[in-house]
This record gives C-alpha cells, sequence and structure tokens, in this order.
C-alpha cells in the first residue's frame, strides 16, 4: 500500500489517534508546567521569602544552595520522564496506521539536518 492509497483524514479523526494526541498534549503541558513552576520558584521566593533560602543546613551550604542545585537533578527527571512517555507513544503510533500502511515517510535533505 503506497502513501497515496492512505486515507490520512480517517487516521486523523479516529478515536485512538485523536486519544493519543491528548495523552502528548498532556504529557508536554504537565511537565512543562511542573519545569517551570519549580525553575521560577527561585525567583519567587528570593522575591518574597529570602528568609527561606539563609536557612543554614551545614557549614557554608544553606537551603537556597541546595534548592538551586536540585534543578539539575529534577531537570534530568523530566527529561527521563518525558522520554519514556515519548517512547510509549511512539510505540501506541503504530497501532492506528491501516493493515499494510508504512508509516515510514521520506524525510527531505533539508529536514534531515534539523532531525536531532
Amino acid at each position: 500500500m503506497n502513501d497515496a492509497e492512505i486515507d490520512w483524514d480517517a487516521i486523523y479523526k479516529s478515536e485512538r489517534f485523536q486519544q493519543l494526541a491528548r495523552r502528548r498534549r498532556n504529557t508536554i503541558v504537565t511537565l512543562g508546567v511542573l519545569a517551570a513552576v519549580y525553575y521560577f520558584s527561585i525567583p519567587a521566593l528570593i522575591a518574597w521569602a529570602p528568609d527561606f533560602f539563609r536557612i543554614r543546613l551545614a557549614p557554608g551550604i544553606n537551603l537556597g544552595t541546595l534548592f538551586a542545585i536540585s534543578q539539575y537533578p529534577f531537570g534530568g527527571v523530566i527529561a527521563y520522564v518525558f522520554l519514556r512517555r515519548v517512547a510509549t507513544l511512539d510505540r501506541a503510533v503504530t497501532t492506528i496506521a491501516p493493515v499494510g500502511a508504512s508509516l515510514d515517510v521520506p524525510v527531505s535533505s533539508r529536514e534531515q539536518s534539523h532531525a536531532f
């Protein structure tokens, strides 16, 4: 079955495709909001609760330093969760293609340069 014979409009309107699109959107929005709240909490807390960051945990280490450094592993966790969920969605995409259809769409050389 070639690409011209596939009814892409029917696929886009199918409940399975819509469900996968919702799951993808919810993943992106949820993780994006979570990351934004965490990252913007530093300037917010510095402005509205500066004493919170002055709490000493050990000599030379205060809560502000620990909180700022914690954003690096938190970003890694966000990236890991995103990659796992998107990999699950990618596997699920293969279930919505018509029987015999290939989802391998040729990519132009211009698009390949921006693929990664």
